[in-house]
């Protein structure tokens, strides 16, 4: 007689797999304290804007996560709200407030202040979804990039401009004119676009992210100081 295989016991609703995605995640999940179904959902959303763009419907985001719209609503308010918090949780955690006090540092040479912020600087922001819900976001006439320059952006480029001024010997504190800054911002955006490359346009970058790093800034304080003179 053939004995029926003795059936597993459901998995513990505060468990799972570490191959489940966000949407299996919160279905199992049915008895998780808010703060973590809030995160739950905010990871999801995250990966799911990145992918669709913010001009996806939070039906579709909440099909999406095996939860409700009325889930989303209960914990975000609002789109917007949900939307605010994605800024939150793909651009302010992973900056820096040390990043400009560091570019300040006189007591070591500039092209190793530079080599040293944006190294750190690339590995924080070399990720798929920093750079797609950077473009979603512009795209959909968000404002949130807008407001991630001027609040943080500006000051990096502000600082490095006045930082080169120091470099070469012209020590004043005028106010950084337009062309100063659009060099800074070349600079900058350098980076920037090695990672449109790997993410959107999907074409490998070249050469680990130190040695890319030391060639970029070496170039840019060669030619600054080409043009000193």
């Amino acid at each position: 007689m053939n004995i029926p295989a003795r059936r597993r016991a459901p998995a513990a609703e505060t468990e799972a797999s570490p191959h489940e995605g966000a949407a299996d995640v919160v279905k199992k999940r049915s008895r998780l304290d808010p703060q973590a179904r809030e995160k739950l959902i905010l990871d999801g959303a995250t990966v799911f804007f990145a992918k669709h763009g913010f001009e996806s419907q939070t039906k579709d985001l909440a099909a999406h996560l095996g939860v409700s719209q009325g889930l989303i609503f209960r914990y975000f308010g609002t789109k917007q709200n949900l939307v605010e918090r994605v800024y939150q949780n793909v651009f302010l955690q992973r900056w820096s407030s040390s990043w400009v006090s560091a570019l300040r540092d006189r007591s070591r040479p500039l092209q190793e202040r530079l080599e040293t912020f944006y190294l750190a600087y690339f590995r924080a922001v070399d990720d798929n979804e920093w750079i797609r819900v950077s473009l979603y976001a512009s795209l959909s006439g968000s404002d949130i990039i807008a407001r991630y320059v001027r609040d943080h952006v500006d000051n990096i480029l502000q600082t490095i401009a006045q930082e080169v001024r120091f470099y070469t010997g012209h020590n004043n504190e005028s106010p950084i004119d337009p062309v100063e800054y659009e060099i800074v911002w070349h600079l900058h955006s350098t980076f920037i676009y090695a990672l449109i490359r790997k993410y959107i346009h999907h074409v490998p970058i070249h050469g680990d992210a130190q040695a890319m790093v030391g060639a970029v800034v070496g170039n840019f304080l060669n030619g600054i100081e080409k043009s000193a003179h």
